[in-house]
């Protein structure tokens, strides 16, 4: 059973390979026949003659330009070379070049210019042409003392080119030997043309053609071109002598067909259409055989391994090698016998040697062609067997990566969305330009198929860019209708949807509404302190002056008593006294909020003012059943302040205890000395609930006591703030529970 089986697939093997070899050995033996056909269009090869001189020529002026750089010390130019007789380096030339004011002046350097450039292109299309040339030919330069001074013959190799001319010319004889031909310049002293000679086995006259040629000017366009009048400079005192076999000429013309030729030969006529049609059989033959061949049950093919390929990777190898395979068979002037004949020719292998191996690569490079036909549709064959949709979800890369590449590019396209514009913008285009890169890089992997897959691209682009676009458009929207609530005046609107790449402009305009929205209570309590301000101020003044009004009244009374008369004076006067207090702290507070107070800065002890104030309210405090609690530093604090306003500061604070303190109760005063400030601390305890604003307390004629019984004018706390705050100060209000604590604090 074993021995039946491996029978079978030797079998198997045996026919894959017939359906493979045989169509490619026709190909090897068929393309070779039909290059053969198109090059024999007419019967003899007609050499023109005018091109070999042609390329000749510029052979010679290639070596010139070598035996000169070889010769000098530094790198030179064509222009240098042709027209400044290799004098002047490239490195001379720009120490020479003239100013600005010298290229206007000279209209000569433009034309320079243009002719140095123009010169250095030709002498590089030069280079080009005899780099193709020159394994193929032999060559010799001889100088003035008859002297081979540069050659690519083999050392040991036949007599000088030069004396085999020299002898076939004295004789009149055609045999050259191996040559084709053999050709001879010889310039004099002076660059002239002393002599040409150019003999091949035809009757012609080359020789005159070459002479012709060789007197020719290369430059003479610049003339009219450019208004360059410099004479070329041809090699003077040398003899250029080239010769080419017969095996190489035959070499160069089937590598280089339209160089020698009188026109150019197109291989791609009747000829290649004739080979393509029956490359596309073969194709097709094989094609079919790898579709029917797994019917053959005993053959047991086609689920092989090697045809489970995915989709994808069969695709672009099966259309590359197909594109690949019909330009050669179409085009005949491509591969024909130049790689590997024309190397090892070159090293002297045989002629059949040669060949043989030229067609062991072409037969080698068709059997990889069918091969991979052969492959492919065995591997498309599964599509009929499995049925679409199994093979879809089996062999297909691309529907197994769907849904993740739907889920990138909707992450991309959302990060585009969401692109922060206040941030690093670069990397949001690096990511564009990156994704653009990876498809256009596909793209132009396919080839002809390219054209069709851009504009596919390109309106698949239009329709993403079309549906982003409207996308940010209807964004804007969402930010100019938020924009205009505000505008209303609602200051509680919010933006519900998502508005991508403004989304930054969500946090920016609920500042904007904060900030409004600051700003209207900052001006409504501004409003109300207006408001009480008048009460206040009217209550305050109305006081004191109805009282004066009344106690004048009573004054007029003629019945009063000396006693009486002097009780009611003391009256007035205390009552005017504390109008007149009223109306000094009102404009204190005034001077001192419009910043109109001229502050008389010296250096102060603030301890000793501090002790001072002590002592002068002295009395004050032991009228009051309050114990103060001092705890004051020893040393001196000096701090640059105004005096009299500090020590008003001081007083009123004080002052402010007095009244509202708690009886029986302590006030703590105590002084902190850091390094950076100066802190003052007064606490105590209130005789009535702290239910206001401690933020408030320091505003003009805000009271702790509501009811406003208590004596004083309201302005206190507002005046010891103020005076701080313009000697750079801070005063701090802050309450728990009942306690309530003073903070002032002074930099260093």
């Amino acid at each position: 059973m074993d021995t039946k089986l491996k029978n079978y697939r030797n079998l198997k093997v045996f026919i894959i390979g017939l359906v493979i070899l045989l169509p490619s050995l026709a190909m090897m033996i068929l393309r070779p026949h039909y290059i053969q056909q198109e090059q024999q269009g007419s019967e003899d090869f007609n050499y023109s003659y005018d091109s070999i001189s042609s390329y000749l020529v510029e052979a010679i002026y290639v070596l010139h330009g070598e035996e000169m750089q070889n010769e000098s010390s530094t790198a030179l130019t064509p222009y240098d070379i042709f027209f400044s007789s290799g004098k002047v380096s490239q490195t001379e030339k720009k120490k020479e070049q003239p100013t600005e004011e010298d290229y206007e002046e000279d209209e000569g350097y433009d034309s320079e210019g243009n002719a140095a450039d123009a010169i250095f292109n030709q002498y590089e299309e030069w280079c080009g042409d005899f780099s193709n040339l020159r394994s193929y030919l032999e060559y010799e330069v001889i100088d003035e003392n008859e002297n081979i001074i540069d050659s690519n013959r083999a050392k040991g190799n036949s007599a000088p080119l030069y004396d085999a001319l020299g002898w076939a010319t004295l004789n009149g004889s055609k045999d050259y030997g191996h040559y084709a031909f053999i050709a001879a310049v010889e310039y004099g002293a002076n660059g002239n043309i002393v002599s040409t000679s150019f003999l091949s086995h035809e009757t012609t006259n080359a020789s005159q053609i070459l002479n012709e040629t060789a007197k020719e000017n290369p430059t003479e366009s610049y003339k009219y071109d450019f208004g360059f009048n410099k004479t070329f400079q041809n090699p003077k005192n040398k003899i250029y002598c080239f010769a080419m076999t017969k095996d190489s000429l035959e070499s160069f013309t089937n590598m280089y067909p339209g160089m020698f030729a009188e026109e150019y030969q197109d291989y791609s006529g009747s000829g290649g259409a004739d080979l393509l049609i029956v490359f596309l059989t073969l194709l097709a033959a094989v094609a079919l055989a790898a579709f029917f061949l797994p019917y053959a049950k005993v053959l047991e093919t086609g689920n092989e391994k090697i045809f489970r390929v995915p989709f994808e990777i069969v695709a672009v190898i099966g259309c590359s090698v197909f594109g690949f395979s019909v330009s050669i068979a179409a085009d005949l002037s491509t591969f024909t016998r130049q790689a590997i004949y024309s190397v090892l020719t070159s090293l002297n292998i045989p002629h059949s040697v040669a060949l043989g191996m030229q067609y062991i690569w072409g037969l080698i490079g068709w059997l990889t062609v069918f091969a991979l036909c052969y492959w492919t549709v065995s591997c498309l064959r599964a599509i009929f067997t499995m049925g679409p949709m199994q093979y879809l979800r089996e062999r297909v890369i691309l529907y197994r990566i769907w849904p993740w590449l739907c889920r990138t590019s909707r992450r991309v396209y959302d990060s585009l969305l969401h692109a922060d514009l206040t941030g690093n913008t670069n990397r949001v285009l690096l990511k564009i330009v990156l994704i653009n890169f990876i498809i256009l890089g596909f793209i132009s992997m396919m080839w002809f198929w390219g054209i069709g897959a851009l504009v596919v691209y390109s309106i698949v682009l239009f329709y993403l860019l079309q549906k982003y676009l409207k996308k940010i458009q209807e964004q804007y929207k969402l930010l100019l209708e938020a924009t205009n609530e505000l505008a209303k005046g609602n200051l509680n609107g919010t933006i519900p949807e998502d508005l991508g790449v403004f989304e930054p402009f969500r946090d920016e305009i609920d500042k904007i509404q904060t900030g409004f929205k600051k700003a209207v209570e900052e001006e409504v309590k501004s409003t109300r302190m207006k408001t009480d301000l008048i009460t206040n101020v009217s209550h305050d003044l109305k006081t004191p002056l109805t009282a004066i009004i009344t106690y004048v009244d009573l004054l007029k009374k003629e019945d009063l008593t000396e006693e009486e008369r002097s009780k009611y004076i003391g009256i007035l006067d205390q009552k005017a006294n504390r109008l007149k207090i009223l109306i000094e702290d009102l404009f204190e507070v005034s001077k001192a909020t419009s910043k109109a107070i001229t502050l008389n800065i010296v250096d102060v002890d603030i301890v000793s003012l501090l002790r001072q104030v002590k002592l002068e309210l002295q009395d004050k405090i032991d009228a009051t059943d309050l114990i103060f609690r001092w705890q004051l530093p020893e040393e001196k604090i000096v701090l640059p302040l105004d005096s009299q306003r500090t020590y008003r500061v001081f007083e009123n604070l004080i002052v402010n205890i007095t009244k509202y303190a708690m009886p029986h109760s302590r006030a703590y005063i105590t002084m902190e000395n850091t390094e950076n400030h100066v802190k003052i601390s007064m606490k105590n305890i209130s005789a009535t609930e702290l239910d206001f604003n401690p933020s408030e307390i320091t505003e003009r004629f805000v009271r702790g006591d509501a009811s406003r019984n208590t004596e004083g004018s309201g302005l206190g706390l507002a005046i010891a703030k103020s005076f701080t705050e313009l000697q750079g100060g801070r005063l701090e209000i802050s309450t728990d529970a009942d306690l309530f604590t003073v903070e002032i604090t002074f930099l260093k």
